[in-house]
């Protein structure tokens, strides 16, 4: 290889990462309604701005998604800004590659269009949109074969497709994997912003499962919910013969005063209290959320994605309707569910108490407990080799029998 082949190949290579990061943060670069900054990594020199605005501006457009501002220093941002910063590293992996494939006359073997339709239709691809009962639109993925077993994966409240990506990977190679991102939190990519949220209640968005469900024609299927997502999955199966079974992943569980909470748990219902009252209760904890030192409890590889349902007041009003709901509302009364149930959890998941998961494995009547001795509760998000080796033996247990339907 020359070195001119060989400054190409690594040009193109660093627009593919760059292309990547941008759909992986698209749905917060959606959500706020004003132009967002960016900030190269540390050492890109500052008279490189007009270098990688040019190459931002192209991947953007090409991505349709809103232009971004790049500045030299990451001083004047706030918390989404800094967390959408460092998901798009601009300028990392050799500033040189990245650079040069910005420069006119040096187009890469792809082209930017190719690149960006490489990068968007890649897992989770694009999503399709499913009403939900109530008519509420749903942001919906899908991924595996159409006659495999189906696993509806259910994530925590507000977060984006992205956080359970690599369970949609895992997983979709022996199965069909669907999931959907919560209602009325997400902008879809053709509106100005997320539709109006309508009920808001945990039985809806237990609904919500069915009516994905619905939407690919799948009569039946398998669940697996983690964290907040646990309590909507206890739900549906509560009240529904189509869930066939439920895994349950450091579930965020309300149980009773019985049933201890983390400092984490109380201080989130605290909030989350707060900003469901009106958009003015929204907006002040808003301004809080925007100092940078809000992003200092946040993992920094999924930042972008914890402080979605952050991002904006209205969104943070809806979230406070939304996953209040969720971690308010008793469970105990959909412990009568059946359902074979494998309840996870570990003694180190300092987010939802592992307690809330011993109380729903011991009370329903084929759950099996598994309490692992490492993993905090992000973890769970991370599909690691022995979670889905677990994930994968549960799987096949309860669908051995069941193949055809689906």
């Amino acid at each position: 290889m020359t070195e001119s082949e060989g400054a190409a190949r690594a040009a193109n290579d660093a627009l593919h990462r760059l292309a990547t990061a941008l759909v992986d943060s698209a749905s917060l670069v959606r959500a706020v309604p004003e132009r967002l900054r960016v900030a190269p990594v540390e050492g890109v020199p500052p008279d490189s701005v007009p270098t990688l605005q040019g190459l931002l501006n192209r991947l953007t457009d090409a991505l349709r998604l809103p232009r971004l501002e790049v500045v030299a220093e990451p001083a004047p941002l706030w918390s989404v800004e800094l967390a959408l910063s460092r998901r798009l590293m601009l300028g990392s992996g050799g500033y040189g590659a990245v650079a040069g494939s910005a420069r006119p006359g040096r187009a890469e073997p792809e082209g930017v269009e190719g690149i960006a339709r490489s990068a968007s239709t890649a897992l989770p691809g694009r999503p399709v949109m499913v009403p939900a009962y109530d008519g509420s639109p749903l942001r919906c993925w899908t991924a595996g074969q159409e006659d495999r077993p189906a696993v509806a994966l259910v994530t925590a409240c507000g977060m984006p497709v992205g956080l359970v990506k690599r369970w949609m990977t895992a997983l979709s190679g022996s199965y069909r994997v669907v999931t959907w991102e919560s209602r009325g939190l997400f902008a879809t990519e053709t509106g100005p912003g997320p539709a109006a949220l309508g009920d808001h209640s945990l039985a809806a968005q237990a609904r919500d499962l069915l009516a994905v469900l619905d939407g690919f024609g799948i009569r039946r299927a398998h669940t697996m919910g983690l964290c907040g997502g646990a309590a909507i999955a206890l739900a549906a199966a509560s009240g529904s013969a189509r869930v066939m079974s439920m895994s349950l992943w450091h579930g965020d569980y309300e149980l009773g005063r019985a049933v201890p909470k983390t400092d984490h748990q109380r201080d989130v219902e605290s909030l989350l209290a707060m900003a469901s009252r009106n958009l003015k209760q929204a907006a002040g904890l808003h301004r809080l959320m925007r100092r940078p030192q809000a992003l200092n409890g946040m993992r920094p590889d999924i930042a972008h994605h914890l402080i979605h349902p952050y991002a904006t007041p209205g969104l943070l009003h809806r979230y406070g309707l939304l996953n209040g709901a969720i971690m308010s509302t008793d469970c105990r009364p959909f412990l009568a569910a059946g359902q074979p149930t494998l309840v996870v959890s570990s003694p180190k998941d300092t987010t939802a108490h592992p307690a809330g998961s011993e109380y729903v494995a011991t009370r329903l009547s084929r759950a099996d407990l598994r309490m692992l001795p490492e993993g905090d509760h992000l973890s769970a998000f991370d599909a690691g080799p022995e979670l889905v080796r677990l994930a994968e033996e549960f799987l096949h247990d309860v669908t051995a029998p069941h193949r055809k339907d689906t």
